[in-house]
């Protein structure tokens, strides 16, 4: 049948466990692993219709086209882990655009919001990944240089392989 579609990644799954059998008694295999019981949300999307609009407020001065604002809770605070998750975001919006390439990943920012300063968040991001942090008005602090930087050292490993066929 011509609309039956193939189920690729089982067979991948099972190709990869009898590649490294020798290790499955360290090494657990979970295929199509679900990230999140809930649909994916970002909270607010902000795009500029036209690219020379300068923003007089503090909070949109560095409003690029697409803008991925996340807000918490007065009773909640901004974590590490909310940082790679909004970071996600923005690659998820730029990966899932309607034409290849068609959202430039120049052309993102993402604004956090929270009633507490994040200092353990800032301490990470200026010790670890090398970001800059200048206060913009009170209470309004830009980031910079860590948006597309990825903390790099020998732990962190990308591989592509190339398959027969």
């Amino acid at each position: 049948m011509a609309d039956d579609k193939i189920k690729w990644h089982p067979a991948f799954a099972a190709a990869v466990q009898l590649e490294l059998k020798e290790y499955k008694d360290d090494l657990e295999f979970i295929t199509e692993y679900q990230l999140t019981d809930e649909p994916l949300r970002i909270d607010v999307l902000v795009i500029k219709k036209l690219k020379d609009i300068q923003i007089n407020r503090a909070i949109g001065r560095i409003f690029r086209k697409y803008n991925i604002l996340e807000y918490k809770s007065p009773t909640d605070y901004i974590s590490i882990d909310d940082y790679y998750k909004v970071k996600a975001y923005a690659y998820l919006y730029k990966s899932l655009s309607e034409e290849t390439n068609g959202v430039d990943i120049d052309e993102i920012t993402i604004t956090m919001t929270s009633s507490k300063y994040p200092q353990k968040l800032m301490d990470y991001l200026k010790n670890k990944q090398g970001a800059v942090v200048e206060t913009a008005d009170n209470g309004i602090y830009y980031i910079w240089y860590i948006l597309y930087k990825e903390y790099r050292h020998r732990d962190t490993a990308y591989s592509i392989e190339k398959t027969e066929g």
